[in-house]
């Protein structure tokens, strides 16, 4: 197959899946080199799963060619019900500060930092029953953003056993270890029919 398409309109998120992808040998590129900048549905709160596979039968629809969507969430013990499938939309109203710092503030004088990071990946070829996985890992929030190898929530994620945030990580270490990564990783293995 030729390259697939990403169905996202964040710039940091699609180069981070297409590092992801690449990692485990699938090409993949911006659906905005082929197409011009589309308006996807709105996500809805109910699953990962709903959303990714949402975003990539919308850019199949388009389309023929294979599109890969991410859906993508953190959970924090501390804030309970907050965040996971709304995480975007729920850190996106506090209009002055960054998810990161949003999160920070969120957790100040919290001790209990327990942080779980979840990326749905959708696959969507053109006569064939689409494909869905799931990556996860478990780790803390640290007290400070740290590192430049990655952005967003890398910055603020500590591995257990690690003293290091993922965006303190090259590449080569930090992909395998991440949340998106471990799906690319899966989805590779099942587009391989492993």
């Amino acid at each position: 197959m030729t390259n697939w398409l990403i169905a996202s309109n964040n710039k940091y998120k699609t180069q981070d899946l297409i590092k992801c992808l690449a990692f485990y040998g699938v090409q993949a590129v911006p659906y905005t080199d082929q197409l011009a900048k589309l308006t996807f549905p709105a996500e809805q709160t109910v699953s990962y799963a709903g959303n990714a596979l949402r975003k990539a039968q919308f850019l199949a629809g388009k389309t023929n060619q294979g599109v890969i969507a991410d859906d993508s969430g953190i959970e924090i013990a501390a804030l309970g019900n907050h965040l996971g499938v709304t995480t975007k939309r729920e850190l996106h109203r506090d209009t002055v500060h960054s998810d990161n710092q949003t999160i920070l503030n969120d957790l100040k004088g919290q001790t209990d930092r327990r942080a779980t990071m979840i990326s749905t990946l959708a696959a969507v070829t053109p006569g064939q029953a689409p494909l869905t996985v799931t990556g996860r890992i478990d780790g803390t929030i640290a007290t400070r953003t740290r590192g430049n190898y990655s952005t967003g929530f890398d910055k603020l994620f500590i591995l257990p056993n690690q003293q290091r945030t993922l965006a303190e990580l090259p590449d080569e270490m930090r992909i395998p270890l991440t949340h998106r990564g471990r799906a690319a990783k899966q989805l590779a293995a099942e587009l391989r029919g492993v």
